[in-house]
């Protein structure tokens, strides 16, 4: 199943269709029209830290240099990856690799221009196409204009801000991202695939700039890799609903971050932190689906358990966080409702299709709300008054032989609609490794 996931992962991402969704563009030549038909993406945070890869393909309507920028919470350091990173980490599972990565030479140039009153260039790099500039934002009111300048000084014949990016980038420096990067890229009508760069920055929430490309328009499927040894908990941006879980999320061990990348791997492992080891990394595949002009926030996720809001609540001995009440309860059925009162006993299935569910009376008890298998019920043996409705349940197992997926239908079955003097919840089950489950459990308890 590893496998597949990780084949189907893959697919999945290199034949998105991805417009800009990363940075803000502006081409040189006013006219021309700029275009990124596939974009690679990988994210690796560990609480404190984070590196974000990104690999574009690009083109234009015409000839022109084009100027990206890319906001960010802190100075970063801007160093050459390579877009092998990603596809190892697509297929880490299914493809024993063992190509350690390397950090290509950078060629760095040393910044001769003078201090401008309102920003100044604290790191210039070129990689490859890649003409990039780290900045410093000192004046808010008058850094697009020193922009505008840097634009004219690097070959702009006509150096502008677009009013509606001016203003994002206004809202950014109001938020106190005083950091740009700005890329200067030479593009034509002729699709190529740039270097992957490498951006490592300090951050104590999970970032990916997104208001950024709202003065662009069009559909954009952004897909993400996170990388984290993190509990995805405070979506302090984009709200949760918006980000897909498409694939995962996955264990990944350190031994096989080290595989895909040995910088991704020192993330993971500062100061060598041996309880920080303990704590397993996961690997999961996000997608966000919207049109550009709606992104009026970035991707911003916190780990802080104490913003939860619901309860910590310990049930046979795993402690649930963000537990609540569940609201539907006693669960609501288009159906006849009849009482079962009796002893709960356990039943099992066959030595070819083994399974263990809560039975009385022989009725095999299903929730009427999720159409599974009553569970996390702590009541083995004792009598209990049940209010539901009798239908043939089913469930979904593997045949042992040639493992394709076989419905068993179970005819003496009871669909629970309420357990009278219990409650039902819902929360996050916390491992012993302190990883939050992303999924929510249902477990009952007495009134």
């Amino acid at each position: 199943m590893k496998k597949i996931f990780f084949l189907l992962l893959m697919i999945m991402i290199l034949i998105s269709t991805v417009v800009s969704a990363d940075r803000g563009s502006i081409p040189f030549k006013i006219n021309a029209q700029v275009f990124e038909p596939t974009q690679d993406t990988l994210i690796a945070w560990n609480g404190e830290e984070e590196i974000l890869i990104l690999s574009t393909e690009l083109y234009s309507s015409e000839k022109t240099k084009v100027l990206e920028v890319l906001p960010l919470p802190a100075e970063p350091i801007v160093e050459e990856s390579s877009r092998e990173i990603i596809k190892k980490a697509e297929r880490f599972l299914f493809e024993s690799v063992n190509v350690v990565y390397e950090r290509p030479l950078l060629q760095l140039r040393s910044d001769t221009r003078s201090a401008e009153p309102a920003g100044e260039v604290v790191q210039e790099v070129v990689i490859g196409s890649h003409d990039i500039a780290v900045t410093k934002a000192l004046d808010a009111d008058q850094f697009t204009n020193w922009v505008n300048d840097y634009l004219k000084e690097k070959g702009s014949d006509n150096p502008t801000i677009p009013p509606e990016l001016a203003r994002t980038i206004k809202t950014y420096l109001d938020r106190g991202f005083n950091y740009f990067v700005f890329d200067i890229i030479e593009l034509n009508q002729e699709p190529v695939f740039n270097e992957a760069i490498s951006y490592s920055f300090k951050t104590d929430r999970l970032y990916y700039p997104l208001e950024i490309t709202k003065s662009d328009h069009g559909i954009s499927t952004i897909n993400l890799i996170i990388l984290s040894n993190q509990n995805m908990l405070n979506f302090d941006g984009i709200d949760k609903e918006r980000v897909k879980t498409v694939m995962g999320p996955v264990l990944i061990d350190n031994s096989e971050i080290e595989e895909i990348s040995v910088d991704l791997a020192e993330l993971f492992n500062k100061d060598g932190n041996d309880e920080q080891n303990k704590i397993p990394a996961s690997i999961v595949s996000w997608e966000i689906k919207d049109d550009l002009a709606n992104f009026h926030d970035d991707l911003l996720v916190g780990s802080d358990l104490s913003k939860l809001s619901g309860k910590i609540i310990e049930y046979n001995g795993t402690d649930y966080y963000d537990s609540t009440r569940c609201a539907d309860y006693p669960f609501a059925a288009d159906k006849e409702i009849k009482y079962l009162n009796g002893k709960i006993e356990e039943r099992i299935g066959t030595r070819m299709h083994p399974w263990r569910a809560y039975a009385v009376d022989g009725y095999v008890l299903f929730n009427a709300e999720t159409g599974s298998f009553i569970k996390n019920f702590d009541a083995l043996g004792d009598n209990v008054t049940l209010k539901g409705y009798y239908e043939t349940g089913s469930i979904i197992m593997r045949d042992p032989f040639d493992k394709m997926p076989v419905i068993i239908e179970l005819d003496r079955a009871f669909f629970v609609t309420e357990i009278i003097g219990w409650e039902y919840y819902t929360g996050r089950p916390m491992n012993n490794y302190g990883r939050l489950g992303d999924k929510r459990i249902g477990f009952w308890l007495k009134r």
